[in-house]
């Protein structure tokens, strides 16, 4: 733990820290990791505002001293795709896991969205005459194109070789007309 800044307050020393944290982010939800060792869940505080924000707030004393305590306080920004109403914490063996469930809406609409353009695409494909390029599959259109690209490419390459073969022709006729 790392002291950030020490304040007096009433007749108690507190010392800020900030605790080390790890986010963990699975399908479905985000996990908020916090080491804590040394805390009980009774020193801890996890809420909400119907502002979208999650506060994290702990204090304990040290050592059983009652004028020295330790304490943290974390205000995180949750983002529109976290189900504030079933955010949920645990504490166990010294690490409050934070877990905010995310909308499933928004996945289960990305998830459609994926299989009918894939249904779509499958549909386009299945009318779509076959042809062969190098020995992969393509469509008719895309030979085409490819035909064109290697026919544009061959074009500037000749292009590029006539112009060179006349200058230089003209750089040799120069060169006879010397000696």
């Amino acid at each position: 733990m790392e002291t950030i800044a020490a304040a007096v307050t009433g007749q108690r020393l507190y010392e800020d820290f900030e605790p080390f944290c790890k986010w963990i982010t699975q399908e479905g939800e985000q996990t908020l990791e916090i080491d804590l060792k040394g805390f009980n869940r009774e020193q801890l505080k996890v809420q909400t505002n119907n502002k979208g924000f999650l506060t994290i707030y702990g204090e304990k004393a040290v050592d059983g001293a009652s004028s020295k305590w330790n304490r943290f306080q974390k205000e995180i920004k949750l983002s529109k795709d976290i189900r504030a109403n079933e955010i949920s914490a645990k504490f166990s063996h010294g690490i409050l896991s934070i877990i905010m469930p995310k909308m499933v809406k928004a996945a289960a609409k990305e998830n459609i969205k994926e299989a009918g353009l894939e249904a779509t695409q499958q549909a386009k494909d299945s009318g779509i005459e076959k042809h062969y390029i190098l020995g992969l599959k393509t469509t008719k259109r895309r030979a085409i194109e490819v035909a064109f690209g290697v026919f544009a490419v061959m074009a500037v390459v000749v292009a590029i070789g006539t112009y060179y073969v006349t200058q230089l022709g003209n750089r040799y006729d120069d060169v006879n007309k010397l000696g």
